[in-house]
């Protein structure tokens, strides 16, 4: 008898260990009409070694794509946003969705942002917005 008792607080212990918050990744959920940019997502995952990305398009505006995700995901503040050389502002977001308390301990995240900056070189500038997830393999 005890050692069914052991035996079942063993398989407890673990099926609660397996659901903690900080284990449990929530599936992405692609904005509604947002396209998959395959030709951006290649250059993603090619310029960060070890990561996997998809990255969507949309022209709705960065506010509307904002909050469709707070609703959804742990928002994970920045101190600020850069500016572009043109001195036009950037906005962004990031969502942690593997429950992680910080970007870098994440495996798993996103990044809202409008403009698009892209390009090998960093100079195409789409007044897109843009939502990439990495995810670390």
């Amino acid at each position: 008898m005890m050692r069914k008792i052991s035996l079942f607080l063993i398989v407890v212990s673990v099926l609660l260990a397996a659901v903690s918050p900080s284990c449990v990744a929530q599936n992405f959920k692609p904005y509604p009409g947002a396209k998959l940019d395959e030709k951006s997502t290649r250059e993603a995952s090619a310029a960060a070694p070890g990561k996997q990305s998809q990255v969507f398009t949309t022209g709705d505006v960065f506010e509307k794509v904002y909050s469709f995700y707070k609703a959804l995901y742990k928002e994970y503040t920045m101190s600020s946003s850069p500016k572009l050389p043109s001195g036009q502002p950037l906005k962004w977001a990031f969502f942690i969705l593997d429950g992680e308390k910080d970007l870098a301990s994440s495996k798993y995240w996103m990044k809202i942002q409008r403009p698009y900056v892209g390009g090998a070189d960093g100079q195409e500038i789409r007044d897109i917005t843009v939502i990439q997830t990495v995810r670390s393999n």
